[in-house]
């Protein structure tokens, strides 16, 4: 795992097609709050389905720290929408058939052969000026960042929302 990122970065900005039907663009969050970026290898594999699932089950404590999650694969639309379905995700799963998005946040595996767009289970957590503040890169696919580890990443970056939270 990748600690946290040490000197923030612009996050490099991404359209791609989610399994609604519509286009998740990571500027539209500028302004508005963080954006958890999730890669995971596909509907295939079951460490991502569980792994999306529990996402699902923290929406609410991502919600309080105006948080939204995307999900990033390179499989088709049709198989995120499944997914979807499936795992009753409420959050955008998102399609990068090319691995364009992927090999820009470094999340590619390149153990895999040159053709094959596979990433490692990847969360990159972007605040809503559009840096990248946390990045975890599990290079062992049994492993991910826990939800614990993404909330109070989504927290350092948010002292004045908990200061005014409290009251």
């Amino acid at each position: 795992m990748t600690p946290a990122i040490a000197q923030p970065v612009i996050a490099p900005d991404f359209a791609l097609p989610d399994h609604a039907g519509g286009t998740f663009r990571l500027s539209s969050r500028r302004g508005v709050g963080s954006t958890v970026i999730v890669f995971y290898r596909g509907h295939w594999c079951p460490y991502c389905r569980r792994y999306l699932a529990k996402l699902q089950l923290h929406r609410e404590a991502f919600a309080q720290l105006r948080a939204q999650v995307v999900a990033i694969s390179p499989e088709p639309i049709a198989t995120s929408a499944m997914l979807a379905r499936e795992l009753v995700l409420e959050y955008p799963l998102l399609s990068d058939p090319r691995g364009e998005v992927i090999d820009h946040y470094g999340a590619r595996n390149t153990f895999t052969s040159a053709t094959t767009v596979l990433p490692h289970a990847t969360v990159v957590v972007v605040d809503a000026d559009g840096i990248v503040r946390f990045k975890s890169v599990d290079r062992n696919f049994k492993k991910r960042t826990t939800m614990r580890t993404i909330l109070i990443a989504l927290r350092e970056i948010s002292p004045q929302m908990n200061a005014d939270e409290r009251g």
